[in-house]
């Protein structure tokens, strides 16, 4: 009986799962509505880092060209998502100025100027950590602001 029980249960679960989707939903009651799907932040800034990483190893232009396009479609991704209330309006400002800062790679990089484009690629770095410390602030800030 329990062993019958548990070929049950994992037979529903894996039907459940096998039909789980999480593609937008478009059409609504014949209204065209966009539903947000939900983003794995973990795994996007995983994707992020490791363009970042191409980016700043790029021995030419077109080497980084393809590392920051693809950069700017993951904050893009990013940016469409829906967070928290407490923490919307931060990740915005921090999405807005990874933007920015690929846009001004992407200027470097149409003049034809690596050196230039990856000095201004470091400021993406420094967007990281200035906001994942504010995202996770230590406990010590938390105590003496």
């Amino acid at each position: 009986m329990k062993t019958l029980f548990l070929t049950l249960a994992l037979t529903f679960s894996a039907g459940v799962a096998a039909n789980t989707t999480t593609e937008p939903t478009n059409m609504i009651d014949d209204q065209s509505t966009v539903v947000s799907t939900p983003v794995d932040m973990k795994a996007v800034m995983k994707e992020m880092r490791l363009e970042y990483k191409l980016g700043e190893r790029a021995t030419s232009i077109e080497e980084m060209a393809k590392a920051v396009s693809k950069l700017e479609a993951l904050i893009k991704q990013l940016k469409q998502a829906e967070y928290t209330p407490e923490k919307q309006a931060m990740y915005q400002e921090g999405f807005n100025k990874l933007s920015a800062s690929v846009a001004l790679v992407k200027t470097e990089l149409d003049a034809g100027d690596l050196e230039k484009a990856q000095a201004a690629l470091e400021q993406i770095d420094e967007l990281r950590v200035e906001y994942h410390k504010k995202r996770n602030p230590s406990i010590w800030s938390k105590i003496f602001g």
